[in-house]
């Protein structure tokens, strides 16, 4: 192997080109898989999907043997979510390919499909976090507030006593559990550790749980499935005074839905000028929503700071 110069000017040196090509390494995603599409929309039924929602009736009463029996009519309305178009693409040339050593086309395939994965995930945790119900932790007490802006600035992490708070306040709005009788918690890697460095949290470890201690997941604590992810784009890890929350979602069954026109999925360009231009990329035609945005019939929990 000859020792060349790497440029007209450049240093002096031994090239050798390793056969692998570096991707670096991607965040997790998790709220995806937790929005419900809707099943009667798509192609050919127009940019917007409407919900209609129906509320609970009054309370019957006891009536006596000659009057008639009261009557009522539940409140019903409704909520539309709006499909956008998503998507993003990579310029590549003839020129480019027949030049260079490696065939980028699958490695740029591979990026793409993590783009989608990241972008989808974070738009169905802005769905989320539009809810109107905002918890602040803090050492004095927590803050609740249902305007969907946040009371207090955080000065504490969260903690089991949190989760305790959270999942009464669910179960005082009447929130569905959403699978086995449990909720589910989706916390950033800072909130997840506030849990985690709770001295009670040792107490939910028992020798008789199933599956190893470490396998991606928190223990079910106070009936929550937790997850954890480092997606920071979709969940802020350094919130309230010093940085010291992380962000964290809560909620129960039919939280967010999905109207979906398009699946996002690769496409290849048309090759232009004779062949020499041709884009490799994504489109996608969806989006998610809050589906109950009214704070007595809300099914999700944000905790952030001011």
């Amino acid at each position: 192997m000859a020792w060349t110069f790497d440029a007209p000017s450049g240093v002096y040196k031994n090239h050798a080109l390793s056969a692998r090509i570096r991707e670096a390494a991607i965040a997790d995603t998790q709220f995806m898989r937790f929005a419900r599409p809707e099943s009667n929309f798509g192609k050919g039924r127009g940019q917007s999907v409407t919900i209609t929602r129906i509320f609970p009736l009054s309370k019957a009463q006891r009536v006596a043997e000659m009057d008639r029996l009261p009557s009522g009519r539940p409140n019903i309305d409704t909520l539309d979510i709006t499909v956008s178009e998503w998507g993003f693409k990579i310029p590549m040339t003839e020129f480019e390919k027949n030049l260079t050593h490696f065939d980028l086309t699958n490695q740029f395939q591979r990026l793409l499909r993590d783009q989608i994965r990241l972008t989808m995930d974070d738009m169905v945790a802005t769905a989320f976090k539009s809810t109107p119900i905002k918890y602040v932790p803090h050492t004095s007490g927590a803050t609740i507030t249902t305007n969907g802006v946040p009371g207090a600035t955080a000065n504490a992490n969260l903690s089991i006593a949190d989760l305790r708070n959270i999942h009464d306040y669910l179960r005082g709005l009447k929130v569905p559990k959403y699978r086995n009788g449990k909720y589910v918690g989706i916390l950033s890697t800072k909130a997840a550790r506030g849990i985690k460095n709770d001295p009670e949290y040792k107490d939910w470890q028992a020798p008789t749980t199933s599956g190893p201690l470490m396998d991606g997941r928190l223990r079910d604590v106070e009936g929550f499935m937790l997850f954890e992810t480092n997606h920071d784009d979709a969940l802020d890890n350094a919130l309230g005074t010093g940085a010291v929350l992380g962000e964290a979602v809560f909620f129960g069954e039919d939280a967010v839905a999905l109207a979906t026109v398009d699946e996002p999925e690769l496409r290849a360009g048309i090759p232009e000028d004779l062949g020499r231009f041709r884009d490799v990329g994504w489109v996608g035609t969806l989006e998610a929503g809050l589906v109950w945005d009214l704070p007595s019939y809300a099914r999700c929990i944000h905790v952030t700071s001011a």
